[in-house]
């Protein structure tokens, strides 16, 4: 069975030789390749809804795995800090064994913002962020947007 590529290319061929061959057997051609395109068009339609259902089943099962993940890195934190709390406790900032070296260590100072409305207003980053949707209304109006154009795209549905 020939492939869609092949069969989008014989189709388009035949159409170079339409004035040159006989219209009956031209229209029978052109009948028996729309039946082979859309034999092919159902096929890649079935394709893509299992392709769909797996898409979706792997992104229940990352989003599950996320989740697992979450919970272990804060089993890991719980127990951590469980472990140096017991170590300031008892006065002991470092454990050397044959297997690990633990210790308890200094980290660099971090900023805590108590009130950021206090905070200059220097301090603060500025972005700058596109507004498309206003842009997008403008163009539509027929007003000049230097560096920006209206596009329209094209995609393929299937229900």
């Amino acid at each position: 069975m020939a492939t869609l590529y092949e069969l989008t290319g014989n189709y388009l061929k035949l159409l170079e030789y339409a004035e040159d061959t006989d219209p009956t057997l031209f229209h029978d051609t052109m009948d028996s390749i729309n039946e082979a395109i859309e034999d092919k068009a159902v096929g890649y339609a079935k394709v893509d809804k299992e392709l769909a259902k797996d898409e979706v089943a792997l992104k229940e099962e990352a989003q599950r795995l996320n989740a697992r993940a979450i919970v272990i890195a804060n089993n890991r934190k719980r127990l951590k800090r469980n472990l140096q709390d017991s170590m300031v406790a008892i006065g002991n900032e470092k454990i050397k064994t044959p297997e690990f070296t633990i210790y308890i260590q200094r980290n660099n100072p971090s900023v805590n913002i108590l009130d950021e409305h206090e905070i200059p207003a220097y301090l603060y980053e500025t972005k700058h962020v596109l507004d498309k949707k206003r842009i997008s209304t403008m163009l539509k109006e027929g007003k000049d947007v230097p560096g920006a154009k209206l596009t329209r795209s094209e995609s393929l549905r299937i229900r």
